[in-house]
């Protein structure tokens, strides 16, 4: 798995918390709590697009994962520059983008309300700016055995969950179900633009391995991982239909209620390796 570049010490902080016993019992311990901070995004020094809670972990990933999903720009090459200005209980993001894009967003008009870490399109006044065409995901198969070893393999990388116990992960592994990138936030969506700013820059093509998500996956999930063309998505949890209809249309494998020991096809079945009928559930494939 890649070093992360951020320190975890930024990213949580320990508290005191008075636990009670089923005995009523009482203990004074410390805890580890996450942090969640607004983050500021200003385009060109001029315009202030939204205000983003996020964990202060990977935020140049976060932020170029944000760019790319939001469709504000189309390459991360067209990522001029990023500088993030870190004060105490807030932070700024300022963004370098081409005058065409930014002139693009500017049309666009910021966003009417703050996103909180628990929602993707807080704010976004029309789902067509970030709605993605279905693009031409490529059939590579992904054995069935891999994402089983993944699955299993995915809470000894979640480095900062061992210390919080409340923070999301999305990961990116290749066929062979090794775990390559891991990025950890409060919000599953924040989670999820990390992995793929980190991948954007990545030698490693997105759809030739999977991607797991340790949440539930609405369609903006599904939106996100298609805008690199990742082909498996593979989530804990049960995706909501309109995801499924996102998935089908797109040709992406979808997999849900994903544990090591069994999981459910959503749509995309002909793209896994020997299906185990014991270990797996087909939904409407």
């Amino acid at each position: 798995m890649t070093i992360r570049p951020d320190s975890l010490a930024a990213a949580h902080v320990l508290r005191h918390a008075i636990t009670i016993g089923p005995d009523g019992e009482q203990e004074r311990i410390e805890l580890g709590i996450a942090e969640e901070k607004p983050l500021t995004l200003i385009f060109n020094e001029f315009h202030v697009h939204a205000v983003m809670m996020v964990t202060p972990l990977d935020l140049h990933d976060f932020i170029l994962g944000f760019v790319l999903t939001e469709k504000i720009i189309a390459s991360p090459s067209d990522l001029i520059s990023c500088h993030i200005d870190r004060l105490d209980n807030q932070l700024a993001a300022h963004i370098l983008i081409p005058g065409a894009d930014f002139s693009r967003l500017i049309r666009r008009g910021q966003r009417f309300l703050t996103g909180s870490s628990s929602c993707g399109l807080c704010g976004v006044t029309d789902l067509d700016d970030i709605a993605t065409d279905p693009p031409n995901l490529p059939a590579h198969p992904v054995p069935l055995a891999a994402i089983k070893k993944a699955l299993a393999a995915l809470p000894d990388q979640q480095v900062l969950n061992q210390k919080v116990h409340m923070v999301h992960a999305a990961a990116w592994a290749s066929p062979d179900g090794v775990i390559h990138y891991v990025r950890e936030d409060v919000g599953r969506h924040n989670a999820l633009d990390k992995l793929i700013g980190v991948l954007s820059q990545s030698p490693r093509e997105p759809g030739r391995g999977f991607c797991l998500l340790t949440s539930r996956c609405s369609y903006d999930m599904v939106e996100k991982a298609l805008t690199l063309g990742i082909s498996t998505l593979v989530a804990i949890s049960s995706p909501t239909d309109r995801a499924i209809q996102v998935a089908r249309k797109a040709d992406m494998t979808l997999i849900g209620n994903a544990r090591p020991d069994r999981l459910a096809i959503f749509c995309g079945a002909h793209r896994l390796v020997k299906p185990e009928p014991e270990a797996v559930t087909m939904v409407g494939v």
